[in-house]
């Protein structure tokens, strides 16, 4: 548990590090017609989280009640939504997320499935091209303390806080894997 642990900042950067092209930060224009941030990308994406629900986690103060109602009654898996001008989606562990507009989106160079000492626990290695870890890099220098998720396809594949470590080059991807799961999610973001 601690290696998936150690490992979880990694995919979030590899998520981040996946996504390449424009996208804005503000989410007020979603209902205006902002394709941007209207259902998921058949790629990978980098966004901002706005808030988070996990089952039995507590939601910070500033959250407005109306968004804590809706995300805490949500089922996962589910399809993307709009709500309240934010993107919801939920990872394999059942957590909601409410998303801003992507930072960056794009395509993974290369995705490995790897497995963790000798257990049947598996994550995959993401690796960006240059060019797009420069675009990430970019794209995060001023949301040291944010909350990144990076996503596929409709689904959060990991989160994490951007520090000063962050480096998007390369990332890990952790979850609930083992080698099947591991090697079509690889499979997946680098078809």
């Amino acid at each position: 548990m601690r290696v998936l642990r150690t490992l979880a900042p990694l995919a979030l950067v590899a998520g981040l590090a996946t996504a390449c092209g424009n996208g804005s930060g503000s989410s007020s224009d979603s209902q205006s017609g902002d394709s941007t941030i209207l259902g998921a990308s058949s790629g990978f994406e980098v966004r901002t989280v706005y808030a988070r629900y996990a089952p039995g986690v507590p939601f910070g103060p500033q959250l407005p009640q109306a968004l804590v109602n809706e995300m805490s009654s949500q089922s996962c898996p589910m399809q993307p939504r709009i709500v309240q001008d934010l993107l919801m989606e939920c990872d394999t562990g059942k957590t909601v997320y409410l998303l801003k507009n992507p930072l960056v989106r794009g395509a993974v160079a290369s995705a490995t499935p790897l497995q963790i000492g000798h257990k049947n626990i598996w994550y995959v290695e993401v690796k960006l091209d240059p060019d797009v870890a420069q675009e990430v890099t970019d794209a995060t220098k001023s949301l040291t303390g944010e909350q990144l998720a990076f996503s596929y396809d409709g689904a959060v594949l990991t989160s994490l806080v951007v520090d000063s470590s962050f480096h998007p080059s390369h990332f890990a991807i952790t979850g609930d894997y083992d080698q099947a799961s591991a090697t079509k999610l690889a499979q997946e973001l680098t078809a």
